[in-house]
């Protein structure tokens, strides 16, 4: 219940250590803890995101999950690499 209200706990929360961009579009974001993070829905307009900004990873629905950075306003669907 806690995913459908948006109140479920953070999975990760940690600055973005680096990022890298495929050909697609999508990124790979590695985070300071050693999360590696996969965007998996490139579509339209490329991630901006800084290095250094804090991430959080929340789960969604059906096992998906969703990054965010404290300085942006959009949230992203990802998947853990490694």
């Amino acid at each position: 219940m806690q995913i459908l209200t948006g109140s479920a706990p953070p999975v990760a929360v940690s600055a973005l250590a680096s990022v890298q961009y495929d050909s697609q579009g999508a990124f790979v974001a590695t985070l300071q803890n050693g999360q590696v993070w996969r965007q998996v829905n490139a579509l339209g307009e490329r991630a901006r995101l800084k290095v250094g900004a804090r991430i959080t990873i929340t789960p969604g629905a059906m096992g998906t999950y969703n990054l965010k950075a404290a300085d942006a306003s959009h949230t992203y669907k990802v998947e853990l690499k490694s």
